[in-house]
């Protein structure tokens, strides 16, 4: 019984935490006017230093062209999803950072990922 409450205030909780974070995905990019305007907006938002906003252009394609490469559309993309962002946390962002990173990059750069990599 206990071991149940914890699990179900953990999934409330990341939840809560992903749901408050597509909302700054989006809010990020209401006003943008171009897909780098709008991912540079994002990473800013996300509290991600970059050199420069070319610099996070960069690296919106480069979640794309690691997704791609991986094979996230084959039949198992969750190995390739989780490297992407381990790579992303292993260049020193956080878990949560990371993803959303991930998940804007898909928003912008390359949709066509979207139903593996959530809202």
């Amino acid at each position: 019984m206990h071991r149940r409450l914890i699990t179900r205030t953990a999934a409330s909780a990341i939840a809560a935490a992903t749901l408050g974070c597509s909302g700054l995905i989006g809010a990020a990019t209401a006003g943008a006017t171009s897909q780098d305007d709008q991912f540079t907006e994002v990473v800013s938002a996300l509290g991600i230093t970059v050199e420069s906003p070319e610099q996070a252009v960069k690296l919106g394609h480069d979640v794309c062209t690691l997704l791609t490469q991986g094979g996230a559309q084959g039949p198992n993309p969750v190995p390739v999803v989780r490297g992407v962002v381990g790579r992303l946390t292993n260049a020193g962002m956080t878990k949560g950072q990371a993803a959303n990173v991930m998940r804007a990059a898909v928003k912008i750069y390359c949709p066509e990922f979207g139903s593996i990599v959530g809202r």
